[in-house]
This record gives structure tokens, C-alpha cells and sequence, in this order.
């Protein structure tokens, strides 16, 4: 019993995680109308930046290990900032002028589907026929936000653009996940996160110098939307990447990822209905459900063959 409780105040750390990554979206969308996509990215992830600089201030090797890693290591630490960074995010904030927030987050929901995926087909992993199943399901859910419920639409074309926009982003998102996944065996998460932010940090700002030299400077925020960056910099991308990270470590990856994304949708639907007065409509409950239940079949693994034998493990004693 005690295993067990304190398995559920590990698990509190992930849920943590999804209330906090799910402010990305309410501030997003406070910070959208004043200042551009690939701007408000520059800001946050230069705040991440300094972050992570500080959590790793005392290991001086990191900026050695990316001088003498291998040109094929470079190129993928490069992308990395290219899809993870720049990528996703200026579709994710993009997407938000156009549809609503809530939509955004169930949307974003489908990201580890896609990921699994692309890690059969690129990586070779094996799924079991379980794992494509929930995929299927997951697309269902997804298809069904996209049209309303009205799967007519597709032979139509009638998209939401700001849907179509953040699927775009869990595109990037996926081949930034792949890249973390061919890396990660030379490199810790918080080294791949380190490289990441500054290799994007200076795509962007290839980007929108031109733009701010143009017009003499950065454009005046409101105190809501210099607040936004300032959350999503230090407690999205900062503590949430920090007690995400704590949280693998203690309950493993699948659990993790799966509390994560199963939350984010849910804190954002209720966000959403105080800060922007959004209803949930039924179809969009409809679709989070089936996105939901695909991501749990994409991640369930087969089960140990010790328990299938009667050779159970003690309560409170998860594996991934």
C-alpha cells in the first residue's frame, strides 16, 4: 500500500508537468496578436536558454562535446532546433490565430501517435497490430475536431486552418522526437534540450533580425503578453522540462509521456473556458476521448511474460 501511494505523488509530478505545459496555450494565445510567431519563439527559448545554461553551468564539457562531435551529430543537433524549436512553435502559435485553444491542445494530444509511427516506419521499431490500431483510433479523433463531427467535410476540404496549422506542427514535433530518439544513445535529454534551444535560438534570430532592424526594434507589449513569454520561457520550458525530466526518471518514459499528453487537452479545455470563456462542445469531448484511447493502445506494451505465467508483481510496481 505504501508503494502504492507514493507511486501516485510520483505520478503528481507528471500531471504537474501537463498543467504547466498546458499555460503554453492560454499564453500563446495573450502573446499572438501583439508580436509574431517566430518572435515570441526567439524570446521564450532565449529565457529557456539561460535556464538550462544555469543547470548546466558547472559542466563545462558540453560546449567541448559539440565541437568534437561527428559532422552527422551536428547536422541532427542542428535539426533538432529546426523542427523542435523553430518549427513546431511558429505553426503552434501560428495555428492559435485561427481556431481555438482547446482545439490546439487535443490536436497536439496526437503527437506520440504520429511519433510511434514514424519510429516504425523510419526507425524499424515494431509495433504490435494493438499499437496501429490506436493509431487509426487517435487519427479517428482527430478527423473528428477537424470536420465537427462532419466526416463529409473531407471529401471538401473545408479545413480549419488553424487545425491544419498544428498538425503541421505535430509534424515537426514528431521528426524532432525521432531525432531525440537516434540521439539519445550518445546523449543525456538535458544535453540534446541545451543543444536544441541555442541551435534554434540562432536560426531565429537569422530570421528576425532583418525584421527588427527594419522597424527599428522590438514592438511594444502589453504587461499580459510580457507576462506570457516570461511563463512560457521559465515555467514551460524551464520547470516543466525540469520535472518532466524528474518525472521519467521516476516513473519511466511511457507513463510519463502518457500522463503528460493525456493531460495537456484536459487542464487546456479548462483553461480556456476561464480565461477565454471557449465552450467544450461535445464533438470536441467525442474526439479527445478517441485521441486519448489511441494513445493508450499506441503506448501499452505487451504485457511481462512472468505475469501472464501467474508470477505477479506486488502492487505499486510499474514497468516500462
Amino acid at each position: 500500500m505504501a508503494n502504492q501511494s507514493n507511486l501516485w505523488q510520483q505520478s503528481l509530478l507528471a500531471v504537474l508537468t501537463s498543467l504547466l505545459f498546458a499555460g503554453s496555450f492560454v499564453a500563446g494565445k495573450y502573446t499572438i496578436d501583439e508580436i509574431g510567431p517566430l518572435l515570441i519563439t526567439l524570446l521564450r527559448y532565449l529565457i529557456a536558454g539561460v535556464f538550462l545554461q544555469l543547470l548546466v553551468w558547472r559542466q563545462s564539457d558540453f560546449s567541448y562535446r559539440f565541437i568534437t562531435a561527428s559532422w552527422a551529430d551536428k547536422l541532427c543537433l542542428f535539426l533538432l532546433g529546426t523542427f523542435g524549436v523553430v518549427g513546431y512553435h511558429f505553426f503552434f502559435f501560428f495555428s492559435l490565430r485561427y481556431t481555438a485553444v482547446a482545439n490546439s491542445a487535443i490536436i497536439n494530444a496526437f503527437n506520440p501517435v504520429v511519433t510511434g509511427l514514424l519510429a516504425a516506419l523510419i526507425l524499424k521499431e515494431k509495433l504490435a497490430l494493438r499499437n496501429y490500431l490506436g493509431g487509426v483510433i487517435a487519427l479517428l479523433g482527430v478527423l473528428v475536431l477537424l470536420t465537427n463531427g462532419h466526416l463529409s467535410t473531407l471529401f471538401q476540404l473545408q479545413f480549419n486552418m488553424g487545425d491544419v496549422l498544428m498538425l503541421c506542427a505535430v509534424g515537426c514535433w514528431a521528426c524532432y522526437s525521432i531525432l531525440l530518439r537516434h540521439l539519445g544513445s550518445r546523449y543525456s535529454g538535458l544535453a540534446m534540450s541545451y543543444y536544441g534551444a541555442w541551435l534554434g535560438v540562432a536560426q531565429l534570430l537569422l530570421l528576425t533580425l532583418p525584421g527588427i532592424i527594419q522597424r527599428t526594434g522590438l514592438p511594444t507589449l502589453s504587461w499580459p503578453s510580457v507576462l506570457g513569454i516570461l511563463y512560457m520561457g521559465i515555467g514551460a520550458s524551464g520547470i516543466g522540462y525540469l520535472l518532466f525530466t524528474i518525472s521519467i526518471q521516476r516513473i519511466g518514459p511511457t507513463k510519463s509521456t502518457s500522463i503528460v499528453y493525456s493531460g495537456v487537452p484536459v487542464w487546456v479545455a479548462l483553461l480556456a473556458w476561464i480565461f477565454f470563456q471557449q465552450p467544450v462542445t461535445p464533438w470536441m469531448v467525442v474526439s479527445m476521448v478517441l485521441i486519448l484511447l489511441g494513445l493508450r493502445t499506441v503506448l501499452k506494451k505487451e504485457r511481462d511474460k512472468s505475469v501472464l505465467a501467474g508470477n505477479r508483481k506486488p502492487a505499486g510496481e510499474w514497468k516500462d
